[in-house]
C-alpha cells in the first residue's frame, strides 16, 4: 500500500518554504554546518543514503523470496499449515508503515531503520506465494514443473523501469510536487475498482488493474525521487530529522519498485498462461 507522508507545504517549522527552484538546497545551511552545530549531510549525501536504504531493503527482500523460491516444498508446506500466518505478517507490515510515517519525528534514526528492515524481511515472505505461484505450472501428465524464468524476467523489466523513470525524477527541471494529488486519487481509484471487480467478478479486471498499477507506479517512481530534493530543502536544518527522513524516502521508493515489480510479474504471469 502506498503511503504519502509528506505534504507539499514548504512552510513547515523547519523553516523550508515554497521554491521551485531545486538549483540552491544549502539555503537552511551556512558553511558546511547545520543549525546546531554539527557537519551538514549535503543533498548528494542525502540522496546516497536514501537509495543506499533502499537497495538494502529489496536485497533482503528478494533475498527472503528467493531462498523460499529455491525451497518450493517447504513454501507450499507453510502455505498449506499455516494459512492465516501471511495474513497476521501483511497486517503486522501495514502497521510498521504507519508507526515509520506518523512517528518519524519522535524516532531515533537507527530505529527507524531497524523498523524498515523488519518490514522487508516480512515482506520477502509475503511476496514469496506470489513468486511461487508464477513460478510453477502443471505439465501435459499432471506434473509440477517449476520454471522461475517469469519473475527473474518481471525484475529485470521492474529494474529498468524503474531506473529510467528514477533517472528522469532527478534531472527533469519540471516541478512534479503538483502531481502527488493526482497519483494519490489515482490510487484511491485503483483501490475502488479491485473492490469492485473482485466483488462483480468484472471481466478482464487483473490485466486492468495491472496496467493501471504499472503506470501509477511509473508517476510516483518519477514523483518520489524529485522529493529527495524537497525533503532535503525542507529539513536541511536538522541533521538528526534528515537521517530519519532518508529511511522513509526510502520506504517510498521501495514500495514503488515492490508495486510496480508485483504488477509487472502479473502481465508476464498471465501472458505465460
Amino acid at each position: 500500500m502506498k503511503q504519502n507522508f509528506y505534504n507539499n507545504n514548504y512552510n513547515d517549522p523547519y523553516g523550508g518554504y515554497q521554491n521551485n527552484d531545486y538549483s540552491q538546497y544549502s539555503r537552511n545551511t551556512y558553511d558546511g554546518y547545520s543549525y546546531d552545530g554539527s557537519s551538514a549531510i549535503t543533498l548528494a549525501e542525502f540522496s546516497k543514503r536514501v537509495y543506499l536504504w533502499m537497495f538494502a531493503g529489496l536485497a533482503i527482500t528478494f533475498a527472503v523470496g528467493f531462498i523460499l523460491l529455491s525451497n518450493p516444498a517447504i513454501l507450499i508446506s507453510l502455505l498449506s499449515q499455516n494459512s492465516g500466518l501471511f495474513t497476521i505478517v501483511a497486517l503486522v507490515e501495514v502497521a510498521l508503515v504507519f508507526v515509520l510515517g506518523f512517528f518519524v519525528y519522535k524516532l531515533p534514526s537507527a530505529a527507524c531503520l531497524v523498523i524498515f528492515f523488519i518490514y522487508s524481511i516480512l515482506n520477502g515472505l509475503v511476496i514469496a506465494p506470489t513468486l511461487l505461484m508464477c513460478s510453477v505450472s502443471f505439465g501435459s501428465e499432471g506434473e509440477l514443473l517449476f520454471n522461475p524464468m517469469p519473475v527473474f524476467g518481471a525484475f529485470a523489466a521492474t529494474a529498468c523501469v524503474f531506473g529510467a523513470m528514477s533517472l528522469y525524477g532527478m534531472i527533469t527541471k519540471r516541478n512534479l510536487s503538483g502531481l502527488g494529488t493526482i497519483l494519490f486519487f489515482g490510487l484511491l481509484g485503483l483501490i475502488g475498482y479491485s473492490a469492485v471487480s473482485f466483488l462483480f467478478q468484472v471481466p478482464m479486471s487483473d490485466l486492468i488493474i495491472s496496467l493501471i498499477t504499472i503506470a501509477l507506479f511509473i508517476g510516483f517512481t518519477a514523483y518520489d525521487t524529485q522529493k529527495i530534493k524537497r525533503v532535503y530543502s525542507q529539513r536541511c536544518g536538522d541533521q538528526e530529522l534528515l537521517k530519519r527522513s532518508s529511511v522513509v524516502v526510502a520506504l517510498e521508493l521501495y514500495l514503488d519498485f515492490i508495486n510496480l515489480f508485483l504488477a509487472i510479474l502479473n502481465l508476464f504471469f498471465k501472458n505465460r498462461n
